[in-house]
C-alpha cells in the first residue's frame, strides 16, 4: 500500500501529528543557525513538515486534509516551537490558513487544493496606506504593500486582507487570494527573535483577481461562510479573526517551554565559583519552579479555551462578544506568562545566557518576538476585557468596525 493510501486508510489523530513533528526535534535544533542566517526556514525543514502532513491538521478532508478539531494545528506548532521557535511559528501560521481557507469561496478552495493537497498559503492582514482592492468586471484590481507575511517564500499562494472602497461609508474588508507570480516579496525581515520566519512584505501592483478568489471578512468571521457549502464540519463554525490569536500564542508558549527545557539542561551538572552545584541553590530552584508554574498556567488557559470553543462550535452556537473578549484576553495572557517565565530564566544564566548560540537565549528571543504580534498585545486585549468587566460590552462587530475605521484612514492617504 502506498504512503498516501495508508494515510487514507488510517484516521490520523492530533496525537499522531504531534508525535511526528516531535520526532523532528534533533534535526530542527541542528538547523536553527542555518535558518537564522538565511532569515527563513531551510527548504528541507518545509519538506519535512509537509511529509508529516501536520500542516493539513485542520484542512478540509475532501481535499486531503485531516479535518481534526480546531487547535490541533496549534498543538503541532507548540511542539515544534519547543525545539525551534521559527519553525513552530510558520507551522502555526500556515496551519491556520489551511483551516480558514476551508471557509473561502468553494471555487477558490478547488483552485488551490484540487491538484495539490500540499499547497501552502501565506497571508497578511496589515497593509501600508493606499493598499486596496477596487471592483472591476469579474473581480477586483489589487494594489499595495502588505507586511509580515510569515513563510511566504515557501508558499505557492498568498491571501491578503484589503479594503474595498464604497460609494459611502467605511470600506468593506475582504481576503484576496493570489497565486505565486502575481505578487512579489520584499525582503525586510531583520529581527533579534523568530529570525527564520521570513516574515517579509508582499507587493501587488494592479493585479486582477477573479471574483471567486475574494471572500468578505464579515463572512469569514462568522458561523456562516461560503466555504460551508463544501465543508460542514463544526471546526469551520468558528470566527476567523476572533480566534486566530491562538495560532500565534501556541508557538510562543512552545518557545517558553523550550526555554525552560534548555535552562534545566544547562544548569544540571553546572558548578558555581565556590564549587557547589548551582541546582542546590534555593534561589535557582525557586526561579525554575515559578517559571514552570507560569508555563503550566499558560497551558491550562490554552487548553480551557480550546475546549470551550469546541463545545460552542459543535453546538453550532455563536460565541458572545464578552466570551470572545475573554478568549482574546487569555491568548494575550498566555504570551504574557510566557514572557515572564522566559525572562526569569535568562536573568539567572549570567553572560552565557546572552550568547546567540545558547538555546535558552534563542528561545527567549523567540518568545519576545512572537509576543509582539498585535493579537497577543496585553494592553489591547487586557483593556478590552477590563472594559467589558465594567459593563461596557462591545458590539459583535466591534473588531470589524475598528479594522474598517483604520482602513478608511489608510485609503485617505
Amino acid at each position: 500500500m502506498s504512503g498516501a493510501a495508508a494515510e487514507k486508510a488510517k484516521k490520523v489523530t492530533g496525537e499522531d501529528l504531534v508525535a511526528r513533528v516531535a520526532a523532528l526535534a534533533p534535526t530542527l535544533a541542528e538547523r536553527r543557525a542555518k535558518g537564522a542566517a538565511a532569515r527563513r526556514l531551510p527548504d528541507e525543514t518545509i519538506a519535512d513538515l509537509v511529509s508529516t502532513t501536520a500542516l493539513r491538521a485542520c484542512m478540509p478532508a475532501r481535499f486531503g486534509g485531516h479535518e481534526l478539531p480546531f487547535g490541533t494545528h496549534t498543538d503541532v506548532a507548540m511542539e515544534l516551537a519547543r525545539h525551534c521557535g521559527s519553525t513552530g511559528w510558520v507551522a502555526g501560521i500556515i496551519g491556520s490558513h489551511n483551516w480558514w481557507l476551508g471557509k473561502y469561496q468553494p471555487e477558490a478552495q478547488h483552485e488551490v487544493w484540487a491538484n495539490d493537497p500540499d499547497a501552502l498559503v501565506a497571508a497578511a492582514f496589515a497593509s501600508k496606506p493606499g493598499s486596496k482592492a477596487v471592483p472591476t468586471d469579474g473581480g477586483y484590481i489589487l494594489s499595495g504593500e502588505w507586511m509580515w507575511c510569515s513563510g511566504v517564500d515557501h508558499c505557492g499562494w498568498c491571501s491578503l486582507m484589503a479594503p474595498v472602497p464604497q460609494p459611502s461609508g467605511p470600506p468593506d474588508l475582504v481576503m484576496v487570494l493570489l497565486k505565486k507570480g502575481e505578487y512579489t516579496v520584499k525582503d525586510v525581515w531583520f529581527t533579534p527573535g523568530m529570525k527564520a520566519t521570513g516574515s517579509n512584505n508582499v507587493l501587488a501592483s494592479d493585479v486582477f483577481v477573479p471574483k471567486h478568489r475574494v471572500t468578505r471578512i464579515a463572512e469569514l468571521n462568522s458561523r456562516f461562510s461560503p466555504g460551508q457549502k463544501l465543508n460542514d464540519s463544526w471546526i469551520y463554525n468558528l470566527p476567523m479573526l476572533d480566534v486566530f490569536g491562538y495560532s500565534v500564542a501556541g508557538p510562543v508558549l512552545g518557545a517558553a517551554r523550550g526555554a525552560l527545557d534548555g535552562f534545566i539542561a544547562s544548569m544540571t551538572g553546572r558548578s558555581a565559583l565556590d564549587t557547589t552545584k548551582v541546582t542546590d541553590h534555593p534561589t535557582l530552584q525557586a526561579r525554575v519552579a515559578e517559571s514552570s508554574a507560569e508555563v503550566d498556567t499558560a497551558q491550562a488557559l490554552y487548553d480551557s479555551d480550546m475546549a470551550f470553543m469546541r463545545v460552542r462550535a459543535q453546538a453550532n452556537r455563536d460565541i458572545t462578544p464578552t466570551e470572545l473578549l475573554r478568549i482574546k484576553r487569555n491568548g494575550a495572557y498566555v504570551a504574557t506568562l510566557s514572557k515572564r517565565a522566559a525572562l526569569r530564566l535568562i536573568e539567572a544564566m549570567g553572560a552565557v545566557g546572552v550568547s546567540d548560540s545558547n538555546p535558552v537565549h534563542i528561545a527567549f528571543s523567540d518568545v519576545l518576538a512572537g509576543a509582539s504580534h498585535r493579537a497577543l498585545n496585553w494592553d489591547i486585549s487586557g483593556a478590552a476585557y477590563g472594559k467589558a468587566l465594567f459593563g461596557q460590552v462591545s458590539s459583535p462587530d466591534a473588531e470589524m468596525l475598528k479594522r474598517q475605521a483604520a482602513a478608511a484612514k489608510h485609503l485617505e492617504h
